[in-house]
Parts: C-alpha cells; structure tokens; sequence
C-alpha cells in the first residue's frame, strides 16, 4: 500500500505535537546537586559554620515549549537550604573541613547564597534550544579576614526534541553542582578557611 507522503507528514507531525503536548506541565525541581571535589586534608580539622540562603527574587526558573503555542515553567519552589548544605558539608568533609550549623570556636563562616537559578528551552525552527545557568555568591570570613567571590556556571544545548522532566532536574542540579565545586575548589576561598 502507497500512502501519499503529503499524507504520511501531517499525521506525523501532529502525533509527534501531541506526544510534547502531553508532557507540558509546571514542574518544580528538587535541588540536590553534586557537589564532587578531591579528598585532601587542607582543612586540618577546622570547624566552619556554613549557612546556605536562598536569595533568588523570583522562584519561577524559565519557560519550557513552545513560546508560540504551547507552553509551561519549570521552577524551585521549595526550601533547598538544608540539601545543599548537606552537600556542601559532605564536600567539606573530603578537603578535610569539619562543616557546622552553628557557630565555631575560631569564627570560621562560609556564607553560600543562590542569587539566580535560570532554565529555559524554547522551541526553535526545527530544534529546541536549552540554556541553564546558575549564580551564586559565597562570602567567607576568618575573624577580620573575608573574601567573597561571585561563581557563576551554565551550559547550552541545542536538541531536536523538548527535555523530559528528568533532564530538566538532571541540568538544574549539574549546573548548581559545578558552580558549588568551582567554589570548594578555589584555593583563595579555602586557603581562608584553613588559617
């Protein structure tokens, strides 16, 4: 049987509008990043108080579809405070640090706040084009001393269908884990720490 390929494209087409149209619901990320640096002992033991903030004006990360038809956004709805900041102790642990959330004997503090959290994949002509991006500000202090630094991370990808659910998560979370790890191993920030 010879179907008319001016047939075969519109059904096509519509089945797969359909299939993306059934996966367009507001989705709210869990944020747990991993957070992945070298064991050391760099830290010695010393205790540091660390606190995580959520300092985001807005909760919304982007929109995900089609911005000419069908589409839906992707947020961090809740409180991640206490999850990144286990990850981040965990982290600490491996360079030697002992993390605490509360304060230490020595006035020790890392003060981690995520100011911009961005996931965004828009439907082009033939492809959807995906951009996350994080940026966080870590602020550490030893007594008199600080040093504060901006770390900012991101990726962009271009692919012929829209992200699932889970790859939305998965790119949220790895684009937080790497700006977290670029943190942990910036020798300034942690040369602080360990005096």
């Amino acid at each position: 049987m010879n179907v008319p390929l001016r047939l075969v494209l519109p059904v096509l087409g519509l089945t797969i509008a359909l299939l993306q149209g059934c996966s367009l619901r507001p989705q709210n990320i869990k944020l747990d990043p991993p957070v992945d640096v070298g064991s050391s002992n760099v830290g010695q033991g010393k205790i540091v108080w660390v606190q995580v903030r959520d300092a985001r004006v807005r909760k919304t990360l982007g929109n995900v579809g089609d911005p000419e038809g069908k589409f839906t956004q992707v947020s961090v709805d809740d409180d991640f405070s206490l999850t990144v900041y286990q990850r981040v102790s965990a982290a600490m642990r491996k360079i030697g640090f002992v993390a605490s959330p509360t304060p230490g004997p020595e006035d020790r503090k890392l003060v981690i706040e995520i100011r911009e959290l961005k996931y965004q994949s828009l439907k082009q002509t033939l492809t959807f084009a995906t951009e996350v991006s994080v940026s966080l500000i870590a602020m550490a202090t030893h007594g008199s001393d600080h040093y504060d630094r901006v770390y900012n991370a991101g990726e962009t990808k271009s692919s012929p269908l829209m992200p699932d659910e889970r790859e939305r998560a998965e790119a949220v979370n790895r684009v937080v884990g790497m700006a977290l790890d670029d943190m942990l191993n910036d020798p300034k920030l942690v040369g602080l720490l360990a005096q």
